[in-house]
């Protein structure tokens, strides 16, 4: 196999890999996300609840609330951010899949041509027969 064939199947492995990376920090910043979320929720709802505690920790329950929403807010931003980052390696996985596919093409082509060679070899060495 070609070498050049050979180093584009290692590089694309590494890419798929780092990939696979991106996307695995993509899913944790969503699931982080989701759960800010539902922590958002039960806190609104015990701050609706007019029988819990009568009021009392109202204010540190609303602080809290605000420090889950800002919190929210910056995992929205690195969420973001992290969807670029996958989706560049995906572009680039592509562009080396591509590139793969068109040294397999050349690397084909180059031992075809090769065995045309060899059998044209074979076939023009090959002493003339003579007449008795």
């Amino acid at each position: 196999m070609n070498q050049r064939l050979t180093k584009a199947k290692r590089l694309l492995k590494l890419q798929e890999q780092l990939h696979e990376i991106e996307k695995w920090k993509l899913a944790g910043l969503r699931k982080k996300g989701g759960e800010l979320r539902e922590a958002q929720a039960s806190l609104i709802q015990t701050l609706n609840d007019a029988e819990a505690l009568y009021g009392l920790f109202v204010d540190a329950r609303a602080r809290r609330l605000q420090q889950l929403a800002s919190q929210e807010a910056h995992n929205k931003q690195l969420e973001e951010q992290q969807s670029e980052v996958a989706l560049d390696r995906a572009k680039k996985v592509k562009r080396i899949e591509r590139a793969v596919s068109r040294l397999k093409v050349d690397d084909r082509r180059a031992v075809e041509k090769a065995d045309y060679m060899q059998l044209l070899d074979i076939l023009t060495s090959k002493p003339k027969a003579s007449l008795p």
